[in-house]
């Protein structure tokens, strides 16, 4: 188990790499590196997010490619979160030649590993209930972080510093609650402070370009996330008595 936990995370890393490697390479031909302050902060991002993810990999990560062999050896596990929020961040900006079916494929896999190492946890002497319901909300929280769009509203620039302000952060937040995964200690996820600022950045970015384009997407997922977290701190409470 532990081997096909270490392999999800690197077919996540191959497999987000290639697609936004392709991106970036096509951006580039097509001479559109420059053409917008959008689109130079999201292409240099994404460029940064790529050369510092393959750093990561390549000089900080020698237990994990051990792993993927032999289960003696003790994968330094919060490097490796924090690898895969490294590159989770050049996924949450759309640059031109974005394939998003690749990209739901690679974090389908991460959150396939993540389903793996909750399965081991629970075999301790955990509440597991709670464990699966953490998880159940990390998933649906990650759904929650908005994709970087560019827009024309009145107020665009404000708009994009609030949207990548909000795409970090809660990046930064789902890097944390992996690694809370992966350590064993994600039997409760349910943290206000990360939840009210996924509730507010969300907010406010779904407001602004209201009469713009309804970010559908995100509006159910953030909903749901509320439901949840509502639900899960009433549940948890009844369970703690």
């Amino acid at each position: 188990m532990k081997i096909i936990i270490s392999w999800t995370f690197l077919i996540y890393f191959l497999v987000l790499l290639a697609e936004r490697l392709q991106s970036i390479v096509r951006v580039i031909k097509a001479g559109n590196f420059f053409e917008s302050g959008f689109s130079r902060y999201v292409n240099i991002l994404t460029c940064i997010s790529i050369i510092g993810t393959i750093i990561m990999l390549a000089a900080f990560n020698g237990t994990f490619w051990r792993s993927l062999f032999t289960t003696d050896v003790i994968v330094n596990k919060n490097i490796l979160c924090i690898t895969a929020g490294i590159l989770l961040l050049s996924g949450m900006v759309h640059t031109d030649f974005t394939i998003p079916g690749i990209q739901f494929a690679s974090y389908g896999v991460l959150i396939l590993g993540l389903i793996l190492q909750t399965i081991l946890v629970a075999k301790t002497e955990v509440p597991v209930f709670k464990l699966w319901y953490s998880l159940a909300y990390l998933v649906i929280f990650s759904m929650a972080i908005p994709v970087m769009y560019e827009s024309s509203i009145k107020h665009a620039s404000l708009f994009h510093v609030i949207e990548a302000f909000t795409a970090f952060i809660l990046v930064v937040i789902f890097t944390c609650m992996i690694m809370a995964v992966m350590n064993g200690q994600a039997v409760n996820l349910l943290l206000w402070i990360p939840f009210l600022l996924m509730f507010v950045l969300d907010a406010v970015i779904i407001a602004m370009r209201w009469k713009e384009s309804i970010n559908v997407f995100v509006l159910i997922f953030a909903s749901l996330t509320t439901v949840i977290f509502i639900v899960g701190k009433i549940v948890f409470s009844l369970i703690n008595k």
